[in-house]
């Protein structure tokens, strides 16, 4: 890498305006986050990674429409940075934090403003080799700013939950890619989950049906069924949505699941830190 041919191509910023944040565990979280972006070009804001920037903390997030990502990470910020956000390519987050350890033990990141406050599309990474990292999108900026900047991602994520349990993803991941084996992209890899009888989560496609092991199974009072014998809630989802975030996952953390209807998107929060949403289907069973 050229450092010097970077270093020119970038808008002059001050250093001191910088956020400076645990290389491992930023990296860590453009990983999960990033692989929310969107893959196409129709809504060319949500190809990227959103960062507000905190007091104290990131608040780091993407979204696509169908999945959403987001995790806050404590970080050192210049005053003068709080309020303010700023977006990074999903495919330079993923080429970055591909080897999220080889990059010291912190980062400096300096994201350009124009003098309206307005993130200009260039962001600076130091890494603790003081290796430099440009993401130059000035052109998206432009854009972005035009149309509007990112959306907001908090009013999407679900609060009042009537369903809850908690897994460990060493647990449901290998369950999710065996029955992706039996979806295809023209049934938009549909899955079906099921809670019943007060006290199994099961999860399938026609006659391939899997119980997942689970504990701290929480249903809403009304939700529960009488004598045991009956089906509580189900939902369909796309399993390539919900494997593609749990791969970013610590393989034997706990993961709690919280459901809020069969229309509308579930959750699951990361017991390290973070939120993962996945939008249901809708089918006809």
């Amino acid at each position: 890498m050229n450092t010097q041919t970077l270093l020119n191509n970038v808008a002059t910023s001050n250093v001191n305006e910088a956020i400076i944040v645990n290389a491992k565990e930023f990296l860590k979280a453009l990983k999960f986050v990033a692989v929310a972006t969107s893959k196409t070009s129709s809504r060319p804001t949500l190809q990227y990674v959103h960062i507000e920037i905190n007091s104290e903390s990131l608040t780091i997030e993407a979204t696509d429409s169908h999945q959403l990502s987001q995790l806050k990470l404590l970080a050192k910020v210049n005053t003068k940075l709080v309020g303010k956000e700023f977006l990074i390519d999903g495919k330079f987050a993923k080429n970055l934090s591909k080897t999220p350890t080889k990059h010291g033990a912190e980062l400096t990141i300096i994201p350009g403003f124009t003098k309206q406050n307005n993130p200009n599309g260039y962001v600076k990474i130091i890494d603790g080799n003081n290796e430099i990292f440009v993401d130059d999108n000035s052109q998206e900026a432009e854009f972005t700013r035009q149309q509007g900047f990112y959306p907001e991602l908090d009013f999407l994520i679900p609060n009042q939950p009537k369903f809850e349990f908690e897994t460990q993803k060493q647990e449901l991941l290998p369950l999710l890619k065996e029955l992706k084996k039996g979806v295809t992209k023209k049934e938009n890899f549909d899955v079906h989950m099921e809670i019943q009888d007060n006290n199994k989560v099961v999860i399938g496609i026609d006659e391939s049906i899997f119980r997942i092991e689970h504990e701290n199974l929480v249903i809403g009072e009304k939700y529960l069924v009488d004598n045991n014998h009956g089906m509580n809630f189900e939902i369909d989802f796309n399993i390539n949505f919900l494997i593609g975030l749990l791969q970013k996952c610590d393989n034997r953390e706990t993961l709690k699941f919280s459901f809020s209807g069969t229309l509308r998107p579930f959750t699951f929060t990361r017991e390290n830190g973070g939120i993962g949403l996945i939008t249901p289907l809708r089918t006809f069973h």
